[in-house]
C-alpha cells in the first residue's frame, strides 16, 4: 500500500465482504453534499454510510429523493448522529433522526453525551433513549469518548449494562479507544452483542495538547498511525463480535483533497486492515430493509 501522499493501490474485497459490509462514516467526508458523498463512497466500493442529522436537514432533498438517490448508488445508511443532550428527552435533532429511519432508513444511532449529567442519571436516560429508538426499529450505540461527560469502555459499559435495553449497545471508534487508554483485555466482561457498531481510524505518534481538536482535526487513515488497531481488531473478532464496521477519519489533510480520493483512500484502509486482522465485517440491515 503506498504511503499517506501517494496513489493508493486498491484493494480487492474478500469473498466474505459483500457490498453490504464496510461503510464510510459521516465525518470522512464530512464537507461533502449529500449527492456527492453517496456517489463518491458507493464509487470507491462502500457499502453504506453514515449521516449527521444537519447532512440530513440541510440537503433540501425529499426523503423520497434521498431514498431513491441511495437506491440508485446500491447503498443504505447505517448510522446517523447526533443528538447532543438526549438526557433531557426528545428534541428536534432526536426527531429529525427516528423520521429519517421511518422514511428512508437507518440501523442506529450514534450518541455521545457531552452534558454535565452524573454518570447515575444516564442509565435512566439512555434506557428512555432507547425505548424511544425502540419503537422505529432503531438500535443505540452510546460511544464514550475521552474528552466528553463519559470518558471510558468501562464507564460506558456500566450505564449499557445498567439500563438493560435490547437495543442499546456501545460505539467503539478506536481513536478514542486509544486516547482514552482502553484495553483488550477490557472486553473479556462485555458480551459481544453489546457492541453496536466499530469506527475504524487511527492516532499519532504523539497525543497533540488539544485532545479535543486532535480528534476532530488530526486522525489518521486506519493501519497509518501509531495505534494497535489490529490488536484491537483481533480481540474483539475473537471476543465473538459481530458488528457492523465503518471508517471514520476526521482529517484537515483529508478534507482538502477531492471527495473521490478520500473515499478511496478511506475504503482501502479500511479494507488493508479488516483482511490483515482476520475481520469479516458483518452484512447488517436497516429499519426499511423489507420495504426497500
Amino acid at each position: 500500500m503506498a504511503g499517506r501522499l501517494g496513489k493508493p493501490r486498491r484493494h480487492r474485497m474478500s469473498n466474505e465482504m459483500t457490498t453490504k459490509t464496510l461503510n464510510c462514516s459521516a465525518s470522512t467526508l464530512r464537507f461533502a453534499d449529500l449527492p456527492t458523498r453517496i456517489a463518491v463512497a458507493a464509487d470507491a466500493g462502500f457499502g453504506g454510510i453514515g449521516l449527521r442529522v444537519t447532512d440530513y436537514l440541510d440537503a433540501n432533498m425529499a426523503d423520497g429523493q434521498i431514498r431513491d438517490l441511495l437506491d440508485q448508488h446500491g447503498l443504505r445508511v447505517l448510522e446517523l448522529e447526533h443528538n447532543w443532550d438526549w438526557a433531557l428527552g426528545e428534541d428536534p435533532a432526536e426527531e429529525a433522526m427516528l423520521t429519517f429511519a421511518d422514511r428512508i432508513g437507518a440501523r442506529h444511532l450514534n450518541v455521545p453525551m457531552f452534558a454535565a449529567h452524573p454518570l447515575a442519571d444516564l442509565v435512566e436516560s439512555f434506557g428512555a433513549l432507547c425505548d424511544r429508538a425502540a419503537g422505529h426499529g432503531v438500535l443505540v450505540g452510546f460511544e464514550f469518548l475521552p474528552y466528553s461527560q463519559v470518558r471510558t469502555l468501562r464507564e460506558v459499559w456500566e450505564i449499557v449494562s445498567a439500563a438493560d435495553r435490547p437495543n442499546g449497545g456501545i460505539t467503539i471508534d478506536l481513536w478514542h479507544w486509544f486516547r482514552s487508554g482502553a484495553r483488550p483485555e477490557e472486553l473479556a466482561d462485555i458480551p459481544a452483542s453489546i457492541i453496536t457498531t466499530v469506527q475504524l481510524c487511527d492516532v499519532l505518534p504523539e497525543p497533540r495538547p488539544d485532545m479535543t481538536d486532535e480528534a476532530r482535526h488530526h486522525r489518521q487513515l486506519p493501519g497509518h498511525g501509531a495505534g494497535d488497531t489490529l490488536g484491537v481488531l483481533r480481540a474483539l473478532r475473537d471476543n465473538g463480535m459481530t458488528a457492523p464496521v465503518s471508517v471514520e477519519v476526521f482529517s484537515d489533510e483529508l478534507d482538502v483533497r477531492p471527495p473521490a480520493e478520500t473515499a478511496r483512500r478511506a475504503f482501502d484502509a479500511g479494507v488493508a486492515v479488516l483482511e490483515r486482522a482476520g475481520y469479516t465485517a458483518p452484512s447488517w440491515t436497516t429499519t426499511r430493509e423489507e420495504a426497500r
